[in-house]
């Protein structure tokens, strides 16, 4: 039996070792306290998979708003991988329920960064939620998509301007993904799929199958 000490000390060092919360430095059980937690649930959609249309369709855990939005901020900028970890856990756990027919063969690819960019943050928050979410649902994660443009952040940009933006920038290289492999692309934001739309270009024209993409957090309303 362990006496009062061992108790105490145990107790103790586990509350020292407990992370804070990176969204507000509460004392978090996991991630998140249980507070941010309740109110990043708040923000999930109903029924993700009700973009799941058309020639690129979209599947979205939640909505870009509120705590969800601070998140992002916080993974993106002040590299809290844990933030990342999680949504992807979150996505693949929605991914799994939804009545989507999902490919036994499914490949998973992030949307890159640019190298300079990469080396500036440190990481690629849609690598750190696909990883988490390949290891979830068991897909194949590929990196071989790279972006070998740099380009403006798309904010306050129009959705022309956005085209124009990430025209071009992407390319496969050395990939191992053979014609015929079904791929979801995985990002973190989705507002009007410029992005993911120039990606999937690249990926089609050399007769590789997109069936659509996986985002975190969506602005779309509609």
């Amino acid at each position: 039996m362990l006496s009062f000490w061992q108790l105490f000390r145990g107790q103790a060092l586990n509350l020292f070792l407990k992370p804070n919360c990176p969204l507000c430095d509460r004392t978090a059980t996991d991630t998140f306290c249980k507070y941010c937690h309740r109110q990043l649930q708040e923000s999930q959609l109903l029924d993700p998979a009700q973009y799941w249309q058309g020639d690129l369709p979209l599947f979205a855990w939640g909505k870009y708003e509120g705590a969800v939005k601070r998140s992002m901020a916080k993974l993106k900028y002040d590299g809290h991988h844990s933030i990342g970890n999680s949504y992807g856990e979150w996505l693949a756990a929605s991914w799994q329920k939804s009545p989507i027919n999902i490919p036994t063969k499914l490949v998973v690819i992030p949307i890159p960064l640019h190298p300079e960019k990469l080396a500036s943050r440190g990481f690629n928050q849609a690598e750190s939620i696909a990883r988490s979410f390949s290891r979830a649902t068991g897909a194949k994660l590929d990196l071989s998509l790279q972006r070998t443009r740099s380009t403006v952040a798309q904010f306050g940009l129009s959705k022309s301007a956005r085209q124009e933006n990430v025209a071009g920038a992407f390319a496969l290289v050395r990939s191992s993904l053979k014609p015929g492999s079904t791929v979801l692309l995985i990002d973190d934001i989705y507002t009007t799929g410029a992005t993911v739309r120039s990606a999937a270009s690249v990926l089609r024209s050399t007769q590789i199958e997109v069936c659509g993409v996986a985002v975190i957090a969506t602005g779309r309303d509609d």
